[in-house]
């Protein structure tokens, strides 16, 4: 009976010396790293090597710059001529100016200010065009249409919005999430070098463009650059020393 007793207690004692494998398992990672729970509340951060470029729960994402490098400007709005299709684009400088963005048949793009009194002319191999701002008084200054004329038959070809110009823009932006919002990213050699990024803004009901203006220069560097956009919103930006990719983090 007292050997019954005994041996009974000694088994108690090993079930409760016996190792937790949780803990084991604790025991087995690496420094930083922390046990998974698959029904945690939030996003699950997992530590990953700094040359990876990438991170879970999309706080951080990569972006092919080459691709972009002034690709709104032959994939926003056009119009046939004689000679063939005209592309047309808006743009903006560092400075944040409006520009009209014109890419005859076969010839580089020619940047036109968009202001009041704009013109500049051009021609696609076979007829001559200009451009103009028509300007009302009454009507809102985005409001003003740019007007494309053929100038060797007197007709009109294109005739747009400053705003309806740039919403078009906008789609042939890259999509891109920054701060958990959606922008547009678009990469231009010309007027200047750079990035704009455009938030639609909708809290009004309408769309309102919010432009983020970054110079090349600026984001090559060593380190991360920190910019505020829409709200506030704190995000970092670092190119590639050849600028073929671009690091978005907060």
């Amino acid at each position: 009976m007292r050997t019954a007793i005994l041996l009974s207690a000694l088994m108690a004692a090993r079930a409760s010396a016996a190792p937790d494998p949780a803990a084991l398992f604790r025991s087995a990672l690496p420094p930083g790293f922390a046990p998974v729970s698959f029904d945690a509340p939030a996003p699950v951060r997992i530590p990953t090597p700094v040359l990876m470029r990438m991170q879970f729960a999309g706080d951080t994402q990569t972006v092919a710059l080459a691709p972009l490098l002034d690709r709104h400007l032959t994939a926003t709005d056009s119009f046939a001529g004689a000679g063939g299709r005209t592309m047309v684009a808006g743009t903006l400088d560092l400075s944040g100016d409006g520009y009209l963005a014109v890419t005859p048949p076969g010839g580089a793009p020619r940047f036109v200010k968009i202001e009041r009194g704009m013109s500049g002319s051009w021609r696609d191999g076979v007829h001559s065009y200009a451009v103009s701002l028509s300007v009302n008084i009454f009507r809102p200054r985005l409001a003003n249409y740019i007007v494309i004329r053929n100038t060797t038959t007197g007709q009109v070809v294109w005739e747009k919005r400053i705003t309806e110009l740039f919403r078009l823009t906008y789609r042939a932006g890259e999509p891109v999430n920054l701060a958990g919002r959606p922008y547009r990213l678009f990469y231009s050699a010309r007027p200047d070098l750079g990035l704009c990024f455009i938030y639609d803004d909708t809290s009004e009901g309408g769309h309102e463009y919010k432009f983020y203006m970054v110079p090349v220069s600026q984001i090559r560097g060593a380190a991360p650059a920190s910019y505020k956009m829409y709200g506030g919103d704190a995000v970092k930006l670092q190119a590639s020393p050849d600028l073929t990719t671009l690091l978005i983090s907060r």
